[in-house]
C-alpha cells in the first residue's frame, strides 16, 4: 500500500474509533452528555420540553416555545437556556424558566444530556 494512503487510512480509523467511543474528534462539535437519556428527559412530564417546543425527533409540536428544528441552537446555547431560562419577549411572551443552578430542579448532568440530544437531533 502507498505510504500516504496508509497514513490517511490509519488517521481515518483512529478518528472513527474516537468518535465511536464518544470522544471528540478535531473538526467535530463536542456534545457531552447521553443522547438517549436526553431524549427521555425531553419528553418526560415534569420538564415539559416537548409540550412547548417543536422537535421532529420526538414528534413534538409545541407552540409556546421555539421550534428547535428551525432554530438549530448550538450546544452551548441549549445548556445556557435550559440552565438559566429566558425572559419573556414579544415573540415568546411566556419566556422559559431556568431549570439549573443552585436552586434548579434539573442536575447539570441531565441538562448536558438534554443538550446533547437536542443538538444531535437538530444538527444531522
Amino acid at each position: 500500500m502507498d505510504p500516504k494512503k496508509a497514513v490517511g487510512f490509519a488517521a481515518g480509523a483512529v478518528a472513527a474509533g474516537l468518535a465511536g467511543a464518544g470522544l471528540a474528534v478535531a473538526g467535530a462539535p463536542a456534545a457531552p452528555g447521553n443522547t438517549a437519556i436526553g431524549k427521555e428527559l425531553f419528553v418526560r412530564s415534569g420538564l415539559f420540553c416537548a409540550s412547548c417546543h417543536t422537535l421532529k425527533a420526538v414528534g413534538s409540536t409545541g407552540r409556546d416555545g421555539q421550534n428547535l428544528d428551525e432554530a438549530r441552537p448550538s450546544y452551548a446555547t441549549i445548556v445556557e437556556v435550559v440552565t438559566k431560562g429566558r425572559n419573556p419577549s414579544r415573540r415568546w411572551p411566556t419566556g422559559m424558566p431556568g431549570y439549573g443552578g443552585p436552586h434548579g430542579e434539573v442536575p447539570k448532568a441531565e441538562i448536558d444530556d438534554i443538550a446533547a440530544f437536542v443538538y444531535t437531533a437538530t444538527h444531522k
